[in-house]
């Protein structure tokens, strides 16, 4: 029996090889038709999300097998019971200096699955993961290990589990309202 690090590494590696597949679809040059002296080109049905550029293809390729091997990495330590003992949160990082931008990921829910139809084995595949009674309490003691499936999650539009979400943020405290100036009155 397969355990769940092995079932997101399988999982992982056929979305990837899907994203493979479907960036070099993706890149390749659009074909003209010419009829006589007019140039078609295919249309895109309208709701159909806008392209991404290569190089996010690459960067979520890239992602993917990180993430693989960093969950692999954390589940042979919570089996090994050599897990380290959690930190204290750190302070937010001074901004880097400006650079070129790299190119980033979306971030909206199912972003993966509404650009691209192979992930659907894929988010079967994770949601059957998802509900297996051990991840709970694979999570319960590495909760960074939260922090590589939320993401794949939301990409994939599943539904999030109550024990993989976030607890909710407090709310910062309300600004005291400046009290409003009083007229001064002078003297006569």
């Amino acid at each position: 029996m397969l355990n769940i690090s092995a079932h997101l590494a399988y999982l992982l590696a056929i979305l990837r090889n899907a994203v493979a597949v479907f960036s070099v679809q993706e890149t390749r040059v659009q074909h003209t038709t010419w009829i006589g002296d007019r140039a078609y080109r295919p249309v895109t049905p309208p709701n159909q999300p806008r392209k991404l550029p290569p190089q996010a293809w690459v960067l979520l390729h890239n992602r993917l097998g990180r993430i693989a091997t960093r969950f692999a990495a954390l589940y042979t330590r919570w089996q090994n019971n050599t897990l380290p003992a959690p930190r204290a949160p750190r302070p937010r990082a001074t901004p880097r200096p400006a650079t070129a931008p790299l190119p980033r990921l979306p971030t909206a829910q199912g972003w993966l699955s509404a650009r691209m139809p192979q992930a659907a084995p894929s988010a079967g595949m994770l949601e059957a993961v998802l509900h297996d009674p051990e991840l709970p309490r694979f999570l319960a003691a590495a909760p960074q290990a939260g922090r590589l499936l939320r993401p794949l999650c939301r990409a994939l539009a599943l539904p999030l589990p109550t024990w993989l979400k976030l607890p909710p943020r407090p709310r910062p405290r309300p600004r005291p309202r400046p009290r409003p100036r009083r007229p001064h009155l002078s003297a006569k």
